[in-house]
C-alpha cells in the first residue's frame, strides 16, 4: 500500500510538470546554498563543491519533492486525531477539552499519557472504530476509513478493529506532542518545528481574520492602493475538516480562505473589479479536488454555501466576533445555517451562499511551493498578492528560503507576500520585509503576519 501511495504521488508530480510547473533551478538555489550557514543545509548538500552540487541538484530536488508529497498522509492522520477528539457525528461522548490539562500545567509527556488513558478519549476511539465499519453518508468518517485501509487495516475484522484503535490512540498522542512544541515557538524567525511532521490541510476562520486585519492595516498605511489587486495566489488554502481549536463536524467539509480573501478585498475596495482572480496552490489532492468540484458546480450556476460556526465558550476578541458576524457579505447572501445538534448550545452558526461568479474566479492548482513554480510566467501572469498562512512552519530553513525564492518569481515587482511564519532574508532573494500586523484571537493568543515585498525592478 505504501508503494501505491508513492506511485500516486509521483504521478501527481508528473501532472504538475505537464501543467507548466518547473522545479527551482540550481542557478536560483546556489545563492541560498552559499548564503546559509552549513548547519542550516540538508546533510547531503553540506561541504560539497559548486560543481558537485550542480550535478546532483536535479536528482536531489526530485527526491525531496517525493518526500514532501509523502507527508500529506501524515497530515491526514492529524486531521483524523482532531476529529476524534472534537467530532459529534459519530459519538454521543462529550467533546474533549484541553482546558483541564492546561489548568494543571502538566508537562508534555504526562499530558500525552493522560490523554491516551482518558475514558472519554478511549470511548471516542471505540465509537470511531464502530463508525468506520459503516460510514454511511458521513464524508469525514468515510475519509477516516480510507486512511485506515491505506495502512493495511481491515476494520471489518476483530484484529483489524484492534489495530485501528491502536492507530487512533497513537495519532492523538503524537499530534498533541507536536502541537505543544509548535505553540511555544511559532513566532520565531526561521521557526521550523513542523519540518518533520505531516502536511496538515486543516484550516479555520482564524487565518482569514488575520489576513483581513492585515489588508486593512496595509491600506491604512498606504502600502496597498484602492483597486490595485488583480491577481492573488493563496498557498495552502486548506479544508475546514476538524478545527484544532476544539472545532465541530456537523456541517460539510469546506474551504474558507479563498472566499474570505475576495470578501476582504471587496470590502476594503482593494480589488480591481471586474477581473479579480485567485489561484490556489496546494499539494493535497483532497483540497484541489474540493475546489475543482466547487468550480464545476459554480459553472452550472450553483452557489457555494459556507457554514460559519462560533463557539461562544471561547473568549473571542471583539474584532474577531465582528468579523464572524459580517464575513461573506461582499461575496454572497445570507443562507440558512445548519443547526447544531443537541448538546452544542454554545455553538452559534452563520451561513453564506457564495455567488457562483466568485467561485468561478478561483482556480485550483497543484504545486509544491518549496520546489516548484509556474514556468514560463509572463509579467501579466504574476501576482499582486501571495498569501501563505500556516505553511512555511512545515519546512526547514533551507526549504523556507527556496519557497521564498519561488514566491518571488510569482510576484510582480512591488507585489506583497503575507505570511505568519517569518523567514530569513538573503540578499540573493529579491524580497524584503516591510513590517507586520499583530492580530489577537482570544486570551492574548493570536498571530503576527509579516509583509514581504518583492524588489521593484
Amino acid at each position: 500500500m505504501k508503494a501505491l501511495v508513492l506511485v500516486l504521488l509521483a504521478a501527481a508530480a508528473s501532472l504538475a510538470a505537464a501543467a507548466g510547473l518547473a522545479h527551482i533551478p540550481y542557478s536560483d538555489a546556489r545563492p541560498i546554498l552559499e548564503g546559509l550557514k552549513p548547519e542550516l543545509l540538508p546533510p547531503d548538500l553540506r561541504g560539497r563543491a559548486a560543481a558537485d552540487l550542480e550535478a546532483l541538484w536535479p536528482d536531489w530536488v526530485a527526491r525531496r519533492d517525493t518526500a514532501i508529497r509523502a507527508r500529506i498522509e501524515r497530515g491526514d492522520e492529524d486531521s483524523i486525531a482532531t476529529l476524534l477528539l472534537f467530532g459529534v457525528t459519530f459519538t454521543t461522548q462529550p467533546r474533549y477539552s484541553f482546558v483541564p490539562l492546561a489548568a494543571r500545567g502538566t508537562p508534555k509527556e504526562i499530558a500525552e499519557q493522560a490523554l491516551a488513558r482518558d475514558p472519554v478519549v478511549r470511548a471516542r476511539v471505540a465509537d470511531m472504530v464502530r463508525a468506520i465499519g459503516a460510514p454511511r453518508a458521513n464524508e469525514r468518517i468515510q475519509f477516516v476509513r480510507r486512511v485506515i485501509e491505506r495502512k493495511g487495516i481491515d476494520p471489518a475484522t476483530g484484529a483489524g478493529r484492534r489495530r485501528a484503535e491502536a492507530f487512533l490512540v497513537e495519532a492523538v498522542r503524537r499530534m498533541v506532542a507536536e502541537y505543544d512544541d509548535y505553540f511555544r515557538d511559532r513566532g520565531a524567525v526561521g521557526a521550523t518545528l513542523f519540518r518533520n511532521r505531516g502536511l496538515s490541510s486543516d484550516t479555520s476562520i482564524y487565518a482569514a481574520f488575520a489576513i483581513d486585519r492585515t489588508l486593512a492595516d496595509l491600506k491604512s498605511r498606504g502600502l496597498v492602493a484602492a483597486a490595485t489587486v488583480r491577481r492573488v495566489a493563496i498557498v495552502g488554502p486548506g479544508l475546514d475538516f476538524a478545527d484544532k481549536q476544539e472545532g465541530v463536524d456537523f456541517y460539510p467539509v469546506q474551504t474558507i480562505q479563498p472566499f474570505a480573501v475576495i470578501d476582504s478585498l471587496r470590502r476594503l475596495q482593494l480589488g480591481r473589479e471586474p477581473g479579480l482572480t485567485v489561484t490556489t496552490y496546494d499539494l493535497s489532492p483532497r483540497v484541489n479536488e474540493h475546489l475543482a468540484t466547487a468550480r464545476r458546480s459554480a459553472q452550472a450556476g450553483r452557489a457555494y454555501t459556507l457554514q460559519l460556526p462560533r463557539d461562544t465558550k471561547q473568549p473571542w476578541e471583539r474584532d474577531l466576533v465582528a468579523y464572524w458576524e459580517t464575513v461573506g457579505n461582499h461575496v454572497g447572501a445570507a443562507a440558512a445555517p445548519i443547526a447544531p445538534p443537541a448538546g452544542l448550545a454554545n455553538i452559534r452558526m452563520r451561513a453564506v451562499a457564495v455567488a457562483p461568479d466568485v467561485v468561478r474566479a478561483i482556480t485550483p492548482a497543484e504545486a509544491n511551493v518549496v520546489l516548484q513554480r509556474p514556468e514560463p510566467l509572463s509579467d501579466d501572469e504574476r501576482f499582486d498578492l501571495v498569501i501563505a498562512t500556516n505553511i512555511l512552519i512545515y519546512y526547514d530553513v533551507f526549504e523556507q528560503s527556496l519557497a521564498l525564492a519561488n514566491n518571488s518569481r510569482r510576484l510582480r515587482p512591488g507585489g506583497l507576500l503575507l505570511t505568519n511564519n517569518p523567514v530569513f532574508e538573503l540578499p540573493a532573494i529579491p524580497v524584503r520585509a516591510l513590517g507586520g500586523t499583530k492580530v489577537t484571537y482570544m486570551n492574548g493568543a493570536g498571530d503576527g503576519i509579516v509583509w514581504y515585498q518583492r524588489d521593484r525592478d
